[in-house]
């Protein structure tokens, strides 16, 4: 098994980080300069300060604004729109329709940066109180009617526009990229589950490919490894993301093993930074993931709590257990090392305390946490219910940070960061304490 540098095991780092988290309880958390992290009450964008220029020291709680703008969805004035799709990332649903409404025909960001370079995932929603509006040649954000701060689109990658050598399609109907610096791919829009009518609540897989078929379901090896290629020599990407759905373990080894040839291939290197995040990894097939080139692996769990894990993943949860998860992530971490192995959770849909459970047992194992902040989206079973406020998302993930940064997992940032992160709090809660 690999031992930390520390000379610790998985299991010992996980008592110890026990030991660190119990004593944390509610403390008054510090940034990076050990100045004090500013908390708010129950926001009134309203009546906050306002952030005008893109360079201008923040005056708002960057953390809560982005959690709010993902609770609440955001709109965008048809002015503000201009250029997106030719200047500036659109999306491309390449997995998941984030949005709270779908927009078939229409152009839409991809995410957008807040002024001290978070991420935020745009979704749209036609009546959220925020709002990005053309102002002075920029754009800016609004609450209601009053001003909140400069926010900027993302400059749409140049391979966006390139067809493939081999049977035209774009590029970017293969794999687009994530916030700043991520490449996507999902090698197979699929998910067996589905066919059972036992999809976790919150997805909306099927019925996102079904709307907008704006990628290809399934992908070529060989051009996967093509528009790597064409991404990373302009500079566009520094790591990879990549899942399929759910489907046979043997035969999603095999194209996963072919994919990361292909990709090594046309890059002229023996390892991929960034995370493969297939059906659920047991015993050699560990092994045979990290012989693929990748550098880290991703291990979605969803729900920490198992009683609301087997209500809310029915299907997942008949094929893999929590514990199933836990023997599996503990293998992987001595196989891929401390920090390249991620437990993927789905927050907002179980009780803070379940939660930074979870926080706590991965981060003591070795592992590190991917959180998305869960909001309802067409298609999916949960479809009208609320996520909890932004406000909660904004407290709970700091004191995840808390945790984790106690724990003292490597970061893991060669492999996911804070730049690809438009739908996840975690990686800006690390960054208040210096972690980037």
């Amino acid at each position: 098994m690999v031992q930390s540098e520390r000379g610790e095991s998985p299991r010992a780092r996980y008592k110890r980080s026990r030991r660190l988290g119990e004593g944390q309880g509610r403390h008054r958390e510090a940034g990076p300069g050990g100045s004090p992290i500013r908390k708010h009450g129950t926001t009134n964008w309203a009546e906050e300060g306002q952030v005008d220029d893109m360079n201008e020291k923040q005056a708002v709680d960057m953390l809560e604004l982005k959690a709010s703008l993902l609770v609440e969805g955001v709109s965008a004035s048809k002015d503000a729109l201009t250029g997106v799709g030719t200047d500036y990332k659109e999306q491309n649903h390449g997995l998941f329709g984030w949005d709270m409404e779908d927009h078939v025909g229409s152009e839409l960001p991809d995410d957008f940066l807040l002024p001290d370079g978070t991420v935020v995932q745009f979704r749209m929603n036609s009546s959220s109180p925020f709002c990005i509006r053309a102002d002075d040649g920029g754009l800016k954000l609004f609450h209601r009617d009053r001003d909140i701060a400069g926010v900027q689109w993302i400059k749409r990658p140049d391979f966006y526009k390139t067809r493939v050598s081999r049977d035209g399609k774009k590029m970017v109907q293969i794999g687009q990229i994530g916030g700043e610096d991520c490449l996507f791919f999902c090698y197979q829009n699929y998910c067996s589950h589905f066919a059972r009518g036992k999809q976790c609540l919150f997805c909306n897989l099927i019925s996102t490919s079904k709307t907008y078929n704006s990628v290809l379901k399934k992908k070529d090896a060989e051009l996967i490894g093509e528009v790597a290629s064409a991404a990373w020599a302009e500079g566009a990407v520094k790591h990879v993301l990549m899942t399929g759905g759910c489907f046979s373990h043997e035969k999603e080894i095999h194209v996963v093993k072919d994919i990361f040839a292909a990709i090594c291939r046309h890059r002229g290197v023996d390892r991929i930074p960034g995370t493969i995040l297939p059906s659920p990894a047991k015993g050699d097939d560990i092994k045979r993931y990290y012989d693929t080139g990748i550098k880290a692996i991703g291990y979605s769990m969803e729900i920490w709590d198992e009683a609301l894990y087997r209500a809310i993943c029915p299907g997942k949860s008949e094929s893999t257990s929590h514990a199933e998860f836990l023997r599996s992530i503990e293998s992987a971490v001595g196989v891929f090392g401390e920090g390249n192995v991620y437990g993927v959770l789905v927050m907002g849909l179980e009780p803070r305390d379940t939660f930074l459970e979870g926080v706590k047992t991965l981060t003591g194992m070795g592992a590190n946490v991917v959180p998305f902040v869960w909001s309802p989206n067409p298609g999916s079973r949960l479809t009208g219910h609320r996520a909890p406020t932004g406000q909660w998302f904004a407290e709970v993930v700091r004191e995840a940070a808390g945790i984790v940064t106690a724990g003292g997992v490597p970061p893991g940032t060669e492999n996911h960061c804070y730049r690809c992160d438009g739908n996840n709090l975690l990686h800006d809660a690390l960054r208040e304490r210096g972690i980037s």
